[in-house]
Order: C-alpha cells, then sequence, then structure tokens
C-alpha cells in the first residue's frame, strides 16, 4: 500500500465513514471519537491486543493511517503509547499525521520505529509545545539517533520528564544526550536505567548537571548500567549542584565499592542535599560499604525510603546503619536479601526504638533468622515510638516456635497491619497462636483486648492460610464468638452498665452486614442480654421502675399544692 501524506486524509475526512476505513469495530470507536473530539477520551495505547477502549489494535487496511489524521487534529489526546507497530507502510502515514498534533502531554515508545520512522517523528517532537513527558523503552537508540534526540532538546522547551529505558545506550549515546540537557533545566525526571552507561557517560552526565544553573531534576534513575568508582565520583560532582534532588537510583552497578560510596557519602552530607528517596540494592556494597555509607545518612534528615537489597550485609553493617538512621524521617527500609542473623536483628531493634516514623520493614529472605531473632523484635513492637504498618518476613522458614514468638511479641501492638511470609514451615500449632492474638475466645473482655489492628497474617505469599484467621474489627470478633453474650461480670456495677449493653447492641447492629448472623437472630441476642440484667438483679430494676415513677407522680402533687395556694 502507498504511503499517503496528510493532505490525502483532510481530502476525505468530510465523507468518510469509520465502516470503509476499517473492519474493526473497536477501532472504528477510537477513530469516531477522535474525530469527534470526545472530552471523555484522552489517551489512546497501540498495541497487539484489545483490552479496554483505549486499546487500538492495527489491522488490514488504512486504519493506521486515519488513526494518524485523527490523532493528529485531536485537542483532547493527553496520552499516547506505541507499544507494538506492525510492518506496515502506513507507519509513517501515522507518524506524519502525529506531527500535527498539539495537545499529547505524554508520549510512550516501548517498539523499535527504526532511523527512517523516527526522522519522520522530529517534527512532532520538535512542534508539540504540550509534551511534558517522553518514555523510549526497548528502542535501539544507535549514535545517529541520541544525536537526533540531543538537537531536538533545543528547540524544545516543555519536557518536564525524559525516559530511556533498555535503549542500549552507551557511553557514546549519553555524551551526546548530556551535552543537550545543560541547558534543559526544566528536566525534573530523568531515567536512564538499563542501558549501558559507564565512566565516560557519568563524567558527560556529571559535567552537565555542574554547568546548569538552579536545575530541577528532582529524580535520577542509573540503575543497572556499568557505572564504577571513578564513574560515581564524577557524577556526584554534578548531583552536588541539583538541590531539588529527591530520589536518587544506583542500583545493580556491581562495580561500585566502598570507595564509590565515600563519593555518594559527600553528597549525601552536602548542606543543600534533599534525597528523600535512596535506592542501592544489589551493589555489593558489603560491610565496608553500608559503614561507609551510615556516615552520610546520619547527616540527611529527609530520608524517607532507603533500599540496601541483595549487599551482603551482616550484623556489624547493619549496626552501623542503623546508628544513623535515628537522625532521618525514615518510612520505608528493606534490608531483605542479605546476611543478617539473630545478632544483627537485635542490633536492628537497638536503632529502630529511636526511629519514630518506620512503617514499612523488609526482612525478607535473611535465612539465618530464628525464632531468637523475631523475640527481640518485641522491645519494638512494644515500644512507644513503634508506628511500623508493614513486616516482611518473606522466605524465612520461621517454623512453629516463630510464629508463637511474633504472636507473642504483637499482643499490645497498635500499628502493625500487615506481617507477609510465605515460606514459614507453621503448622496447626503457630496458626493456633496468630488466631489466639487476633480474637481470643476465652471471654468477651479476652476478645475485645486482642489485637484488632492486624489486617492480613501470611498474605497472598501464603495461600494456605486458615479461613480461622480472624482480621474483623473487635465488634464483628465478639458477634461471631460470643453467641450467648455473658453479662454477669458487669453486675458488680449494678444497672450502672445497662444502658452502655443498649448502646453497644445498638452499634452492633451495623456490622449484621459483615457477620454471619441475621437481623431476627441479633434481636433475640439483644432481648437476651438485657432479659439477663433483670433476671440477675430484680430488686434493682424493680426499685429503679418505683422510683421513676414517684418522681414522675411527685411534680404533679407539688404543683397541685401550688395550685391550691393560688386559689386561696
Amino acid at each position: 500500500m502507498d504511503v499517503q501524506d496528510y493532505e490525502y486524509y483532510e481530502a476525505r475526512a468530510k465523507d468518510v465513514k469509520m465502516e470503509d476505513i476499517t473492519s474493526d469495530e473497536d477501532n472504528a470507536d477510537i477513530l469516531e471519537r477522535l474525530r469527534d473530539n470526545d472530552p471523555d477520551f484522552t489517551h489512546i495505547s497501540i498495541g497487539e491486543e484489545f483490552t479496554d477502549e483505549s486499546d487500538f489494535v492495527v489491522r488490514e487496511g488504512e486504519d493506521l493511517g486515519w488513526l494518524g489524521y485523527f490523532v493528529g487534529r485531536s485537542k483532547e489526546l493527553e496520552y499516547l503509547t506505541i507499544s507494538d507497530l506492525p510492518d506496515n507502510l502506513n507507519i509513517d502515514s501515522f507518524l506524519r499525521g502525529l506531527g500535527q498534533n498539539r495537545s499529547i502531554e505524554i508520549l510512550g515508545i516501548s517498539t523499535d520505529l527504526g532511523e527512517e520512522s523516527f526522522q519522520t517523528l522530529v517534527p512532532f517532537l520538535r512542534n508539540n509545545n504540550s509534551l511534558e513527558d517522553l518514555t523510549f523503552i526497548g528502542y535501539n537508540a544507535g549514535l545517529q539517533c541520541a544525536r537526533n534526540i540531543g538537537s531536538l532538546f533545543g528547540q524544545q522547551c516543555s519536557l518536564r520528564c525524559l525516559h530511556f529505558e533498555d535503549n542500549n545506550l552507551g557511553d557514546e549515546e549519553l555524551v551526546e544526550i548530556a551535552s543537550a540537557l545543560r541547558t534543559k533545566l526544566q528536566i525534573e525526571d530523568l531515567n536512564l536505567c538499563y542501558n549501558h552507561i559507564g565512566r565516560d557517560g557519568c563524567v558527560a552526565l556529571g559535567s552537565a548537571l555542574e554547568g546548569m544553573r538552579n536545575p530541577n531534576l528532582a529524580t535520577l534513575d542509573l540503575g543497572r548500567n556499568n557505572i564504577d568508582d571513578e564513574g560515581l565520583h564524577a557524577l556526584v560532582a554534578g548531583l552536588i549542584n541539583c538541590h531539588n534532588l529527591t530520589t536518587l537510583c544506583l542500583s545493580e552497578n556491581g562495580m561500585i565499592t566502598a570507595a564509590g560510596l565515600r563519593s555518594l557519602s559527600t553528597l549525601l552530607r552536602s548542606d543543600h542535599c534533599r534525597l528523600e528517596h535512596l535506592l542501592l540494592y544489589q551493589m555489593n556494597m558489603d560491610n565496608d560499604g553500608v559503614t561507609v555509607l551510615a556516615a552520610g545518612l546520619a547527616r540527611l534528615p529527609t530520608l524517607n525510603k532507603l533500599n540496601l537489597e541483595k549487599n551482603h550485609i551482616g550484623d556489624q553493617g547493619l549496626k552501623d546503619l542503623v546508628g544513623s538512621l535515628s537522625a532521618t524521617r525514615l518510612n520505608t527500609l528493606s534490608v531483605c536479601n542479605n546476611n543478617i542473623n539473630d545478632e544483627g536483628i537485635k542490633c536492628l531493634v537497638e536503632g529502630l526504638v529511636n526511629c519514630c516514623s518506620l512503617q514499612t520493614l523488609d526482612l525478607s529472605n535473611n535465612q539465618s533468622i530464628t525464632c531468637a531473632g523475631l523475640r527481640t523484635l518485641s522491645t519494638f513492637f512494644q515500644s512507644d515510638n513503634c508506628c511500623l504498618k508493614d513486616l516482611w518476613l518473606r522466605e524465612i522458614n520461621f517454623g512453629d516456635e516463630g510464629a508463637v514468638a511474633l504472636a507473642n511479641r504483637l499482643s499490645g501492638n497498635e500499628s502493625l497491619t500487615d506481617l507477609w511470609f510465605d515460606l514459614s514451615g507453621i503448622t496447626a500449632r503457630g496458626w493456633t497462636a496468630f488466631s489466639k492474638l487476633l480474637c481470643d475466645t476465652a471471654s468477651v473482655n479476652n476478645t475485645y483486648l486482642s489485637n484488632h489492628t492486624l489486617e492480613r497474617i501470611g498474605g497472598y505469599f501464603h495461600p494456605n492460610t486458615p479461613s480461622d484467621i480472624n482480621c474483623a474489627t473487635a465488634t464483628c470478633k465478639i458477634l461471631d464468638s460470643h453467641p450467648d453474650i455473658d453479662v454477669e461480670p458487669l453486675f458488680q456495677w449494678k444497672l450502672k452498665c445497662l444502658p452502655l449493653v443498649v448502646s453497644w447492641f445498638e452499634n452492633a447492629r451495623s456490622y449484621l452486614g459483615n457477620v454471619n448472623e441475621s437481623t431476627e437472630v441479633f434481636q433475640c441476642r439483644q432481648l437476651s442480654a438485657l432479659y439477663k440484667f433483670v433476671r440477675g438483679m430484680p430488686q434493682l430494676a424493680v426499685d429503679g421502675y418505683r422510683g421513676k415513677n414517684t418522681t414522675d407522680i411527685q411534680p404533679k402533687s407539688k404543683k397541685r399544692k401550688l395550685d391550691l395556694d393560688q386559689t386561696l
């Protein structure tokens, strides 16, 4: 099929019928909504299969060319993703139509357009001043493509987010892009992960960042590249100039050692560092590296999230780490897949009792942790500073002893909502301990004093979680576990508790949708509880009734006497 230009579609658009353009009803609906500038239709995804109303699957015929034309005319479209373009001559027709669009704010491309098709995309990238977010994923960007992108930046002033993920970018390509970034102060999010960037690329990027005046860069992702100590040192020189940087990812750069982390620590200690999220997983840093890093973390009060997964951290490294965290606002800490054992947990707890902001802790796959280590967590669980909500213990075979230790230590804790684990080796004994923690059925009072904060135990990682693990509210647990509520312990306060019992049942009525009980059965339970009060204290009930009647009669007698006096 011949490649058609924009004018070809413009001349035929007035009289064209959707059924003549494409035989696919879903595609026809998308084209019609684009033509009509439907204000509720703001996103299109071009892919291999249809999953929702925004998915356009390229078929035989001219539907792709017409899609480009209507996209070009659209004033409502904001978000376009291109994940699949078949070997079709209409690709260039589509891209020419796209070049007319001025409304798209986010463009994501996860297919290899090729050099010629990329050149056809250039007018859109150059002229659309609404474009704020540009993403290339899995695009084999060569040196010439990098030069083209770099030249475009000189004419593009609206971009805020730029992502090159898994694009086979090397040092030469990043040198081209970095030189263009020097004038792009508005870039806030730069993602260069899953590439082949090494020392020279970091030198170029660091130099570009260092030469900027007040750059807006807030997020930088350089994960899974070939960065070494010298590269990180050069990069830090530029990052110190990025006073708005809040998120930095250097994960899976295995050539970075303690020497490189010493340079990073310089950044963390700098006066204008405002980092909140620091992702350094799978970097092979070991105890020496984390000790160096801790010196910088101690001077970083803004730190909110720290990921040190898969770094061969042992007890000594963990001890140095937690000693630096009390000065931070740390919310999330991941030290999973390391070499932490029970002694390390003890060191961790000693540091965390002074950390009053931690809500998520991931200790997963530290397989040397036993029930003894889990017992030491009680100090943290029961400290006044504990606000932990999520605890991850996946791939730790702690067994029944560990389950009992956790259950005993979580008694009285009012913060933890999710306890995640999978390979735990728990039998009925361990699950019984968790069940009692959540709902002790020995008495109504014991049930009321059980843990009602936990919402998940085991979670979707543990498909064998028993159905009787009750994470409901206290009221639901009482209704489920005590069909005949014993009110006799309340008799010591005589009738003072009767109004409270009546009020409790009235409030409990709203929970009937969450328990397996009908309204009729509930009403019988309510009447039964009231009857028990009357039966248990009959004389008090009679005296109370007589006292009320006497009170009701007495004012009338006084009023009659007053009326009589007035008559006399």
